[in-house]
């Protein structure tokens, strides 16, 4: 009896640990922690944004960007368990802020020739060794893409990355280009997800459907890996067509082809990480021999609770990718 009221106040006061509301400073701080444990690569990158400055010195020109914005804003709520389940958004969003503000840090430590003022850049974080310069061609809004997709394959994703207009969001104004910022930022996040296995393991031992908040996690964001991928093999298709000059201009520049393929190489790899680890996940549970682990109609369940992996969402756009037009627009536009 004496064992199971400590148990239970040892429950309580843990469970009181992870509910507790942190201030800004100290849920930046655990936010980093986390990154730090379970997903260096992305802790790197937060890093090197929080360390580069306002102001910059290039060629004849001095640039002065408004303050980043602070990770908590990205937060769920500030809470441990707030902090776990919003790292995936987190990552993601720090990312465009990384890929916009970070391209100031590189053309200031190694000014290229031709910089003018005005001219956009954008720096693509792969890991701290690979981060690509990529400067700005002429595009046109990827709004355009909208009658050229047809119905059916107009997934989560399609609104509002492409439609309705929108002036003021990046994956249209910035056409290719911020099409390949969001598909490197989902990328990140997705990978976040993933590399924080460790944490809910620790947290599973009391209760094995805490896995399920780990798969939901992955499940909301890995498919996005099709969606950007259909887009930006679109985009190449229709600049071709319609807009030759921008396409000569995309296919001249070899470090956007370089992110393309670097993104497209590393996001696919975590895919088939992602089938791996549900496999883990069934192995580790099912081993009690208690508890049934299943997949049925596009949901993973442990048990009699489950979550939905988007797979006919997926399925439908890994289809219409393996179509000879786009794995010829793909060749095309990849680069060894």
């Amino acid at each position: 009896m004496r064992l199971n009221i400590f148990f239970l106040i040892f429950l309580l006061a843990s469970l009181s640990v992870s509910a507790q509301r942190l201030s800004g400073k100290e849920a930046e701080a655990k936010i980093m922690e986390y990154l730090e444990q379970y997903s260096p690569e992305s802790h790197t990158m937060m890093a090197l944004l929080a360390a580069t400055p306002n102001k910059f010195n290039i060629g004849n020109s001095q640039i002065t960007l408004s303050r980043e914005q602070s990770p908590t804003a990205w937060l769920s709520e500030r809470t441990e368990k707030g902090i776990i389940e919003s790292l995936n958004t987190v990552v993601h969003e720090t990312m465009h802020g990384f890929t916009s503000r970070y391209a100031y840090v590189m053309l200031e430590q190694n000014p290229v020739d031709d910089y003018e003022f005005g001219d956009s850049y954008s720096a693509f974080f792969l890991t701290k060794d690979e981060i690509y310069l990529v400067k700005h061609s002429e595009v046109f809004t990827s709004n355009k893409l909208k009658s050229g997709i047809p119905k059916a394959l107009r997934t989560f994703r399609f609104n509002p990355y492409i439609i309705p207009k929108d002036n003021n969001l990046g994956s249209q104004v910035q056409g290719i280009y911020g099409l390949m910022d969001e598909w490197n930022a989902y990328y990140h996040g997705t990978k976040t997800a993933y590399d924080l296995f460790e944490y809910y393991q620790q947290k599973a031992n009391d209760d094995n459907k805490i896995y399920l908040e780990h798969v939901s996690n992955l499940a909301g964001t890995y498919f996005a890996y099709y969606e950007f991928k259909y887009y930006i093999l679109k985009y190449l298709e229709l600049a071709k067509t319609d807009h030759p000059a921008i396409y000569s201009d995309i296919m001249a520049n070899d470090n956007l082809r370089k992110v393309y393929t670097a993104i497209d190489t590393r996001f696919n790899a975590l895919l088939g990480q992602f089938e791996e680890r549900l496999d883990t996940i069934e192995n580790i549970v099912t081993s009690d021999n208690y508890t049934s682990v299943h997949r049925e109609d596009g949901y993973y369940f442990i048990g009699s609770n489950g979550v939905g992996l988007f797979s006919e969402e997926a399925e439908m756009l890994k289809k219409e990718l393996n179509l000879a037009t786009m794995v010829a627009l793909d060749k095309e536009l990849r680069i060894r």
